[in-house]
């Protein structure tokens, strides 16, 4: 059985973990606002073919779910100083998807 230990989440692990939260959440929401407007169309195929089969939404929370779950372990099971650097994956897609909202947000504008 692997063990965890009990090390608290340093801030910039919290702030990995809202910011990939935040850009899926904030990307999902201005989407929908986006395409429910007229003369507005999904240009990212992957996303168009989730929203046609209708698992978009639970493809997103399984995003952060997994994400998180999965960076969170690694760091903790992890003896190597050098796992913090997986921090870098949500807070990067966090930040990607922050970038895609606020694009969707300046298409209203």
């Amino acid at each position: 059985m692997m063990m965890l230990s009990k090390v608290p989440a340093s801030r910039f692990e919290i702030i990995a973990y809202l910011t990939m939260i935040l850009g899926v959440f904030g990307d999902h929401v201005s989407t929908g606002i986006v395409l429910s407007k007229a003369n507005f169309f999904e240009a990212n195929p992957f996303a168009l073919n989730m929203m046609q089969k209708g698992i978009w939404t639970q493809v997103d929370a399984y995003l952060i779910i997994v994400s998180v779950a999965a960076t969170f372990i690694i760091l903790r099971a992890g003896k190597n100083p050098l796992t913090k650097n997986i921090l870098v994956f949500p807070f990067v897609v966090g930040l990607l998807r922050l970038v895609v909202a606020f694009w969707n947000v300046s298409l209203l504008i």
